[in-house]
């Protein structure tokens, strides 16, 4: 009897106490922060309203605070439910700006109104976290976005390694990722279309990043000061380039410097090419290159080494992966992996079919495969059409005018003599490809294609081996 009146006096107090928990208290409790670092009662905290500078807004009828600055010193916090007997709205910007000791900030429902460059500077943040009721922003991996994941807000510049952006997000806020001097490389789907301004600014250590194919506006200083970043590819879709948006440095007499060690690439008569062209950049800083067009979950690229796509339309290459056993029976020689997709361009949501060849790329396909056996096919229901490509390309490739599916298969049985690209069958392809070799344009081939490849048994591969193969090709060699 005493134990259950025991239990029921640990209950009720237990339950007096939950109700004077802070917000602060609970979500310490609950929430783990990413990046290995467990949020705790003991450690997050509300700091007192000494630690911040605020304005009561509006003037002339105060209801809500807006703060201005931090002062504390505090690792992880939580912000205040008021300060000056208001509750706290708004984040201006540069509030936690040279504040090198929070590593950690959870913004809870109330505070309504943030911004990219209210975390400038902040060189040890590493999580932003976000009240799950919270109307105005979510949070993920302890980065801020609106709260439908459109725009990314603010990347914590402690965060470090590569950051592919989500593909529901359609831009990046103003100063989103500025002073992120641990970002090595960013990705970004198709879906993107604005950069803001300052976004990437001074991002010390980002050595590579791969723009949006519908990418329309980049703004002013978005990627200044990259100091690692070599080299810049600009879509063809781009429109708007704000000011200094190239800037990559500034010369020892204020002098701007806008191109990067490797220089600018841009589509050929794009409206970034003659933007850079205006800027004074000249070759070799500035390539007119192919407009590229790129899948980046299948890997698969369109590239317009003809010219021949418009400039003046958005397109967007889409990739679907489909089921391959179908196309088997359809293709004339063995093979061990077999891959096949659905690649279509899209404008104005609907299909868009090129009027000449374009190349199709095939970037990612499985570790063992051998990039120089590798075959692609376009195929349909009846029929598999061979895309011809070159046996020294050291990317899988072909070129093409129809798009549709295609199929890329993968060989690794090189047991028969001069049967280089171990289909099973020996063929004019494997004599050019004997050639090839003879004239070292195929650096990397296994033990067992140069032993396929040296008919005679002499040492080396020769021309005479490339015209042994293509007699038993042709049916007139033993």
């Amino acid at each position: 009897m005493k134990i259950k009146k025991a239990f029921a006096l640990l209950l009720v107090v237990t339950l007096f106490s939950l109700c004077f928990m802070t917000p602060a208290d609970v979500y310490a409790q609950e929430t783990e922060v990413s990046g290995n670092t467990t949020a705790s009662q003991s450690d997050v905290i509300v700091p007192s309203e000494d630690d911040f500078e605020y304005i009561l807004s509006p003037k002339s009828n105060p209801k809500w605070a807006l703060v201005t600055k931090y002062k504390g010193s505090d690792s992880k916090i939580t912000l205040p439910e008021t300060l000056g007997g208001l509750p706290v709205k708004i984040l201006s910007e540069n509030v936690f700006k040279g504040c090198n000791t929070v590593t950690y900030i959870y913004i809870p429902a109330h505070v309504t109104s943030v911004s990219g460059s209210s975390f400038a500077e902040c060189f040890s943040l590493e999580a932003i976290e976000v009240d799950p009721k919270h109307e105005n922003y979510i949070s993920e991996n302890g980065i801020l976005f609106n709260s439908d994941k459109t725009s990314v807000i603010a990347y914590p510049n402690a965060k470090e390694g590569e950051y592919t952006i989500p593909e529901s997000v359609i831009s990046i806020g103003n100063y989103a990722f500025s002073g992120a001097y641990r970002l090595t490389k960013v990705n970004m789907y198709n879906t993107l279309s604005a950069i803001g301004a300052g976004a990437f600014y001074n991002c010390d250590a980002l050595t590579e990043i791969r723009l949006s194919d519908c990418l329309k506006s980049l703004g002013s200083k978005a990627l200044a000061s990259c100091e690692s970043l070599r080299e810049l590819h600009l879509p063809a879709s781009l429109s708007i380039i704000g000011t200094d948006a190239l800037l990559g440095d500034m010369g020892s007499n204020d002098d701007k410097l806008y191109y990067f060690t490797n220089g600018i690439y841009c589509v050929k008569d794009s409206f970034s090419y003659n933007h850079v062209y205006q800027l004074g950049i000249r070759a070799p800083y500035l390539t007119a290159e192919a407009r590229t067009l790129t899948d980046i979950k299948s890997g698969i690229s369109i590239v317009d080494t003809n010219n021949i796509l418009p400039l003046d339309k958005d397109l967007l290459l889409t990739v679907t992966p489909v089921e391959a056993d179908e196309f088997s029976p359809l293709l004339p020689v063995r093979h061990k992996d077999i891959l096949s997709y659905d690649v279509s361009l899209i404008s104005d949501g609907a299909d868009y079919a090129p009027v000449s060849s374009v190349i199709i790329r095939f970037n990612k396909l499985p570790e063992s495969t051998i990039i120089s056996t590798v075959k692609i096919y376009r195929t349909d229901g009846k029929n598999a059409f061979d895309l011809i490509r070159s046996p020294h390309t050291p990317f899988a490739a072909a070129q093409t005018k129809k798009l549709g599916t295609f199929t890329v298969i993968n060989n690794n049985d090189f047991s028969e003599k001069g049967d280089i690209d171990g289909d099973g069958i020996v063929t004019s392809y494997d004599a050019r490809f004997a050639l090839c070799i003879a004239a070292g344009l195929v650096p990397d081939i296994t033990d067992e294609q140069k032993a396929t490849a040296d008919t005679d048994g002499k040492s080396g591969i020769a021309t005479s081996d490339a015209c042994e193969i293509l007699r038993y090709a042709a049916g007139i060699a033993a």
